[in-house]
């Protein structure tokens, strides 16, 4: 199991992509424990599902953007990452980003390139918006599996009681030979955990 997830992990966009789900999307739960709902959503054409997940946590939005946004320190939770790394700042509200984690041999390790979009809404909520893209800066590496991330990310918004609204969003193939079955499953877990290690994060830095 610590494998499946492993493999999976590069999922997590952990700086990520405030996606706003589509109006004509269906959310069916999946969960509700620990503070966190869990909902999972069919995409026309595909076989994996996308994946939402939303808690209320005790911290500010400040407090929550500066975890997020803190590259450096992602490891301390986002399981099995190795590395993660600014490659490229495109604009004032877009860059571009490398991440890679670790796999139990004999699997190869998941890399991934993406571009995160920040946007800052009048309701005073912020969203990171990611998605995969190829880039020259970091081409195709043999020793690890290209994972493709097509939707994903966070949207924070403030709450009274000075909490924040969090809500994850996840729709990735960690590509390479794991059943889509398998996919499908452990990917469920992928938001809830991600979350989960959020909270734990902020927590300690109080």
């Amino acid at each position: 199991m610590r494998y499946l997830v492993t493999v999976l992990c590069l999922l997590i966009p952990y700086l990520s992509l405030a996606a706003e789900p589509g109006e004509q999307e269906e959310w069916q739960t999946l969960k509700k424990v620990d503070g966190i709902q869990l909902y999972s959503s069919s995409v026309a054409g595909m076989e994996i599902l996308k994946i939402k997940a939303i808690a209320v946590v005790d911290a500010d939005i400040n407090s929550v953007k500066a975890v997020i946004e803190d590259v450096a320190h992602h490891s301390d939770w986002v399981p099995y990452l190795i590395e993660a790394r600014l490659l490229q700042q495109l604009s004032a509200t877009e860059i571009l980003l490398y991440s890679r984690f670790d796999a139990v041999w004999p699997a190869r390790d998941r890399d991934l390139v993406y571009r995160v979009r920040v946007s800052q809404h009048e309701d005073g909520s912020i969203s990171y918006q990611q998605q995969s893209q190829q880039s020259s800066l970091m081409p195709v590496q043999d020793d690890y599996v290209r994972a493709n991330l097509m939707q994903g990310g966070y949207r924070l918004t403030p709450v009274e009681g000075n909490q924040t609204r969090v809500e994850m969003l996840l729709h990735a193939d960690p590509r390479g030979k794991l059943p889509l079955w398998i996919v499908n499953i452990v990917q469920q877990s992928l938001p809830f955990e991600s979350l989960k290690g959020l909270m734990k994060q902020l927590a300690e830095a109080e």
